[in-house]
């Protein structure tokens, strides 16, 4: 089994960060979480530190199958196998689970359900079950943070 982990923001975050006077440096100084989202989204695995790990929130998970690695799980989460005839992602349906969905209510009082996460993103991290390791998106394919995350956690407890 692949766990994916994201940094999930609040409303509170956002909302913080759209109107404070000093915009994406205000909302990093106020709230960790968001200085780590920040920090991994725009450096990868060079902006990540273990600790940040507590940041994270495992967002899905995607079953081992027959050849399966890190760049099939990136392309099961980015809609690779989505077809746009049918509007069907068969490997998506099959092997993803655990995922939430959010249902809102838009200005114009259209009602919207979609899944709690986004794409698999530079920052995202992917446990790997099978080897036991924890692999970051970097900003070309994946680093093995394994190491960084167990010293991160560990330091937290």
């Amino acid at each position: 089994m692949y766990k994916v982990f994201q940094i999930k923001i609040s409303n509170e975050v956002t909302d913080f960060v759209n109107s404070n006077d000093n915009g994406h440096s205000g909302g990093e100084a106020k709230y960790p979480e968001y200085a780590a989202h920040m920090a991994v989204m725009h450096k990868g695995a060079e902006g990540f530190k273990g600790e940040m790990f507590n940041h994270y929130s495992q967002v899905c998970e995607v079953a081992h199958f027959e050849d399966s690695n890190l760049e099939e799980v990136f392309k099961i989460l980015n809609g690779y196998y989505f077809d746009d005839d049918t509007g069907l992602d068969q490997w998506f349906d099959a092997l993803v689970s655990g995922f939430k969905m959010k249902t809102i209510t838009r200005k114009d009082g259209e009602v919207v359900t979609y899944r709690d996460m986004h794409s698999l993103s530079v920052g995202d991290i992917v446990f790997d079950s099978v080897d036991d390791s924890y692999h970051i998106v970097d900003r070309w394919g994946f680093k093995d943070i394994t190491s960084d995350v167990i010293a991160g956690v560990q330091e937290v407890a």
